[in-house]
């Protein structure tokens, strides 16, 4: 089985490089213009998970606008607390920020998810999209995300094995992944 592993298209938050988890953002023009652009170079697939998020939503409607999407909580973005809506520059010296950028696995955003639970919310929430797309027999299936759920789950079990922050996907772009199972893994066929 392959599956197309996308990140929304631009936020008016992406353009003012602010942290946006749990804000409940639409797309910007320029991300709506970038996703018909996309379009036109997506690989048809069978069947379309998402994040519940209004720029997850928004972006599978354009570049699949023919399925009917699965809606995952999981796959939400990182809950960054008190950071919500903050760019690097107004936060990069906190402690806190710092130990979470590092990965520490017990670091927490004030008043946000920690590192843990992010990655196991994600890892979970990828989970749930395997389990449905082998029951339906899925050949090729895209799931349109954050760029923080890719980073979680990739980081452990996207091969070639690469650090968390290289699984960093631009808007509206991803990969096209093999899925394997037991253990669970996803070789990268093309960065799309």
């Amino acid at each position: 089985m392959e599956l197309l592993l996308l990140r929304h298209s631009i936020t008016p938050g992406n353009l003012k490089k602010q942290y946006v988890g749990i804000t409940d953002q639409p797309l910007a023009p320029e991300g709506e213009a970038l996703a018909r652009e996309k379009r036109k170079d997506m690989p048809p697939v069978e069947a379309l998970w998402i994040s519940p998020m209004l720029r997850c939503r928004q972006t599978a409607r354009i570049l699949f606008p023919e399925l009917e999407p699965v809606e995952i909580p999981d796959l939400r973005e990182c809950n960054f607390g008190d950071f919500e809506g903050r760019t690097w520059a107004e936060i990069k010296d906190h402690p806190a920020y710092q130990a979470w950028m590092g990965g520490e696995q017990g670091a927490a955003l004030p008043n946000g998810e920690s590192v843990a639970e992010f990655y196991a919310r994600c890892r979970r929430g990828f989970q749930q999209v395997i389990q449905q797309a082998a029951s339906l027999g899925i050949q090729r299936g895209a799931v349109v995300a954050h760029g923080g759920t890719w980073m979680a789950v990739l980081e452990a079990c996207g091969r070639p094995k690469r650090p968390f922050y290289q699984w960093q996907p631009k808007n509206c772009s991803g990969f096209r992944m093999e899925v394997r199972e037991n253990p669970l893994e996803l070789r990268l066929l093309e960065e799309l």
